[in-house]
């Protein structure tokens, strides 16, 4: 693992794909990969199979594999096909210890150039425990970088420089705690607090990407990138040459769909997003418990919101 060329790679969309399923319920492989290679062709260079817009909990440990075999297999021919060089792909990881490494072991095996490790589900989580818990499984996997996730506030700048310092495969923060300002000062900890240089992924997407822009996260996540990546990336770039009106522009035109995935602490987060890709023909919009279908209200809603953009369907 080159560290610093790996930052730099994942310094960009790091886009978080749907799984798509067929008429009976199962993931459909082969329209997976033609939608990889569709988000590659676009211009989306880091992919996180097995986030949470790829339902990640709602998968069996089969299908979490298989899902990230083929975005992988599919993220390299797309990337070769396009003489762009190679797609970073960071393969989501969690649940139990043991099953987060094995997990984590599968993805090195298969090629992933990173995983994500998804900070856990238990209802009483310490910050000492989640140092220990992202340590253990990054100890499992040297030879690739490590992305952990947190969304929670109780885990400060203190516990994040301990475990930079513990792991050195740790690479970048996906960091989703929605106050730009508490951003803000833990990034500070940690810099006080490691003299190892990690890369900050504003993990809310892109309608938190601008202020976690102004704290030093210099990545964000998106599933807006499914719908339409073209948006996604001029963000990025607008954020770059540090053109506010562009930021602000884009901004407002993906508010309202963004605040559609974002209602009722994101009960129809994939569902949305899945919503917007059937009505412009690229999957079907089924998805699995605990998420549920939109009702016709809703489906109206985004429809409504996708509607203003110049959206390039592939064939």
């Amino acid at each position: 693992m080159n560290r610093d060329s790996l930052i730099e790679r994942l310094s960009t969309v790091v886009g978080i794909p749907v799984v798509p399923y067929d008429e009976t319920g199962a993931i459909d492989h082969p329209l997976l990969a033609d939608l990889i290679r569709r988000l590659v062709a676009s211009g989306v260079t880091a992919l996180t199979p097995n986030g949470n817009t790829g339902e990640f909990y709602a998968l069996s440990p089969d299908e979490r594999r298989a899902v990230l075999r083929t975005v992988t297999d599919a993220a390299t021919d797309a990337a070769t096909e396009a003489a762009s060089g190679s797609a970073v792909v960071i393969g989501g990881v969690g649940l139990d210890l043991e099953t987060a490494i094995a997990d984590a072991r599968f993805a090195r095996d298969a090629g992933a150039d990173a995983i994500m490790i998804h900070q856990p589900v238990l209802p009483y989580l310490s910050p000492d425990g989640w140092v220990d818990y992202n340590v253990a499984v990054a100890h499992a996997v040297p030879e690739i970088g490590v992305v952990p996730y947190l969304s929670t506030p109780l885990v400060g700048g203190a516990a994040i420089a301990r475990l930079i310092e513990a792991a050195p495969n740790v690479v970048a923060l996906k960091y989703s705690v929605p106050d730009p300002v508490v951003f803000a000062t833990v990034r500070s900890e940690v810099a006080a607090g490691t003299s190892s240089e990690v890369l900050w992924i504003a993990g809310l997407a892109e309608s938190y990407a601008p202020a976690y822009w102004q704290g030093g996260a210099r990545a964000f996540t998106s599933g807006l990138v499914n719908v339409v990546p073209e948006v996604s990336l001029r963000l990025l770039e607008a954020l770059r040459r540090g053109d506010s009106a562009a930021v602000e522009s884009l901004w407002r035109g993906i508010r309202q769909f963004e605040h559609l995935r974002a209602r009722n602490r994101s009960a129809d987060n994939v569902s949305v997003v899945k919503e917007a890709m059937h009505q412009l023909g690229l999957c079907r919009s089924e998805v699995r418990p605990p998420s549920a279908p939109l009702d016709e209200a809703a489906r109206a809603e985004v429809r409504e919101s996708i509607a203003a953009w110049d959206v390039a369907v592939a064939a």
